[in-house]
């Protein structure tokens, strides 16, 4: 099945490398929630993370034909996603910050994800990139140029405390 599957995608990514949009427009669909998952996780605000998805897939669009389909199409997506999460974050200048329901937490897995989008932008980045994507620091570095590898497992680990701390662990 998994099999089926990467040959499907392959085989769309072919047909919108030759400039068929309803090919596209089906990567699009298969990798919607993912692109939107990350921006929104980035980017913690609904409407903004939708602008960000959207830019994401025109910016794939336009660079498709030039996309080696021996790669992975969802790590490239994810990384554009990423890039234009981050140059959205640089661009605002402001912390982003949702508001904190103060009704009690139905799930510890709510709890979780509020404490993680209440984090400051650069360690939501760096936590989100390394503990929920998977992304190596050296991967990450990529995308936070001016912090060193050093820099960025030191934050680490302080985003990790800090998350502790607050789910009193």
């Amino acid at each position: 099945m998994e099999n089926e599957n990467t040959n499907y995608v392959t085989y769309l990514i072919e047909l919108s490398q030759a400039g068929r949009k309803n090919a596209f427009f089906d990567l699009c669909e298969i990798n919607l929630r993912n692109v939107f998952t990350i921006s929104y996780r980035l980017y913690p605000d609904f409407d903004v993370a939708k602008k960000i998805t959207l830019k994401t897939f025109l910016i794939a669009w336009e660079g498709i034909k030039s996309f080696n389909p021996k790669k992975s199409y969802a790590l490239w997506l994810k990384s554009l996603a990423i890039k234009a999460s981050l140059k959205e974050l640089s661009k605002s200048g402001v912390s982003i910050k949702p508001i904190l329901s103060k009704t009690l937490y139905a799930h510890e897995h709510e709890k979780i994800e509020n404490l993680i989008m209440n984090l400051p932008n650069l360690d939501r980045v760096i936590f989100v990139l390394h503990d929920l994507e998977g992304y190596d620091y050296d991967e990450i570095k990529d995308f936070l140029e001016d912090l060193s590898v050093d820099e960025i497992k030191s934050k680490l680990l302080d985003i990790r405390e800090q998350l502790m701390k607050n789910l009193n662990l």
